[in-house]
């Protein structure tokens, strides 16, 4: 596999870079946050739905056909398809930006750069899937500026460790080039270099141990190689000493090592600890290898950098112990005893937070797989069958919004100054605004009686849908409740009424009658098609099966 590959992420982004590139094209205002979070929540994350839904988000819709004996060149681009070149281990998705004269222009998955081919090439490493987009409804991201807010105090928060991190390496160089020369100069820098990639590269093995299945690490430890797998040599029998595994012994030794370096450069007494310490760990280099070539008979590219990095440390530390003149005696016992208890807190840290790290990994894999069964139609349908029901007809009640003729029916019990109400509101609106075989049926229960606060915004919404039609209430219903503040004097001077509102009170006493024979004891109450709504299900959720 080309080394270009090497960086190239994990599958998923590949469905990121596809809808960052559409987006930027279309001038739409859009966080990597936000567009991230869509993607890796959808239950059916990494696929082509999950891609799918993410664009109808931001108001783009699309179909996915397949190409058949149709040229490129009779579809209307921009257009997404799925490709694989030879080398790759997988397909990635790319966008089609144009396809005329010849020839196709994509943007390349791996490097994130419009790249041309002869239709005919294209041909041969496409999956012949396409995603045909409609992009004239194109919308900004919702609650952008919350998020773009987010997103930057998170990109600080994320920066600032890895600044403070060079400039303690950088403060450490200055005070090893200032304050001492010759061979513990070059020792001492040395030291700094080879512990910092030693940390870095135990690191990985230690993302190892949480995540072997990483696509990344996978291809660090030589993707599909026979010989090439850092799994098999970390699983292995012999990869353990005292019950812990060589990856957490060598980050310990890294983390402390680096961390000496950082906090006593050019230090001759903590020269000294870790020339010995080094040169005590050069016989494992000659272990490892001949375990991996032997026994295993397979090679760790990562454990074999750490044997690299193990031989120069001995070299430098055998530079420094020929080049300097010390002792036995030179070694405080303050030294030993901070090296000492470094390294065994960063060693027992390590191995007590591994497993819960695992734990959360499995975690939030078991929940995705909790949330393909859950969304499962099949499963909605039989707990929808096993609820309450509507026995009592609802058909000449409330406020109907979406297509009358929709084969689905949501019915919402609700007070008009209800806050989850409120918040459910945007959830179904979004619902039936984006499938027009779904319709809502509002039902509220007010008591009708002019010393309920409730009885006047819930006659005047009934008076605009009597007057204005279905349209206009959607509006006005949006605007109750959408508002921060609910005034239903603002509210009124906004939709004025001349005595429509008095023909309302039956209406209104009729709902509450319904609401009493079917027992509404709490608002919101769905019913879906004339059966309550689970418990275990959210009305945000409904999104996955309408």
């Amino acid at each position: 596999m080309p080394l270009r590959t090497l960086f190239a992420g994990r599958k998923e982004n590949d469905l990121f870079k596809t809808c960052h590139y559409l987006l930027e094209s279309l001038k739409i205002n859009f966080t990597t946050r936000g567009l991230s979070e869509t993607l890796q929540h959808h239950v059916e994350y990494p696929s082509l739905l999950s891609l799918k839904d993410t664009l109808s988000e931001y108001g783009i819709e699309s179909a996915a056909i397949e190409k058949g004996a149709h040229s490129y060149e009779a579809f209307e681009t921009p257009f997404i398809c799925s490709i694989q070149q030879e080398g790759w281990h997988m397909a990635y998705f790319t966008i089609v930006t144009r396809a005329e004269a010849g020839r196709i222009e994509y943007l390349d998955p791996l490097t994130d750069k419009l790249q041309q081919l002869p239709l005919e090439d294209f041909e041969k490493i496409d999956k012949h899937i396409l995603l045909l987009l409609d992009t004239d409804a194109a919308k900004h991201e919702k609650n952008y500026a919350a998020n773009r807010k987010i997103q930057r105090n998170n990109l600080l928060a994320g920066r600032v460790p890895l600044l403070l991190a060079f400039a303690a390496i950088i403060f450490a160089a200055v005070r090893i080039y200032t304050h001492a020369a010759g061979i513990l100069s070059w020792c001492s820098a040395g030291f700094l270099l080879s512990s910092f990639l030693g940390l870095v590269i135990s690191s990985l093995l230690i993302w190892n141990e949480i995540d072997a299945h990483n696509p990344f690490i996978k291809e660090v430890c030589g993707g599909n190689s026979k010989k090439l797998n850092c799994n098999a040599v970390l699983s292995s029998a012999g990869a353990s000493l005292f019950g812990i595994n060589w990856s957490v012994w060598g980050f310990s030794f890294f983390a402390s090592f680096f961390s000496a370096q950082l906090l006593f450069p050019a230090d001759t007494r903590f020269m000294l600890i870790w020339s010995a310490l080094s040169l005590l760990a050069a016989p494992y280099i000659l272990f490892s290898v001949y375990y991996q070539w032997q026994i295993v008979k397979q090679w760790c590219p990562l454990c074999l950098a750490v044997q690299v990095l193990l031989a120069v440390n001995a070299l430098i530390a055998g530079a420094f112990l020929w080049g300097t003149p010390v002792a036995v005696t030179d070694i405080a016992p303050y030294s030993v005893a901070v090296t000492l208890l470094t390294g065994l807190l960063i060693l027992v840290l390590t191995n007590t937070i591994i497993p819960e790290l695992r734990s959360a990994r499995d975690g939030r894999s078991y929940e995705m797989k909790w949330k393909k069964l859950k969304y499962n139609p099949e499963i909605f349908q039989a707990l929808l069958d096993k609820s309450d029901r509507v026995n009592i007809s609802a058909d000449s009640l409330g406020i109907t919004v979406g297509n009358p003729a929709a084969a689905n029916e949501i019915i919402k019990v609700c007070n008009p100054y209800c806050g989850p109400c409120s918040k459910t509101h945007p959830e179904l609106e979004h619902i039936i605004n984006n499938n027009p075989d779904v319709k809502l049926r509002i039902i509220f229960t007010a008591s009708g009686e002019d010393s309920d606060k409730r009885t006047f915004p819930v006659a005047h919404l009934l008076a605009i849908q009597e007057k204005y039609g279905s349209e206009k209430v959607q509006q006005a219903l949006d605007d109750w409740y959408l508002a921060r503040e609910k005034n239903y004097e603002t509210f009124a001077l906004k939709y004025p009424m001349n005595g429509e509102l008095q023909t309302q009170r039956e209406k209104i006493h009729a709902m509450r009658n319904w609401c009493d024979a079917m027992k509404i004891r709490a608002t919101p109450t769905i019913y879906i098609n004339g059966k309550e709504l689970p418990d275990n299900y959210r009305v945000a959720e409904l999104k996955n099966f309408f």
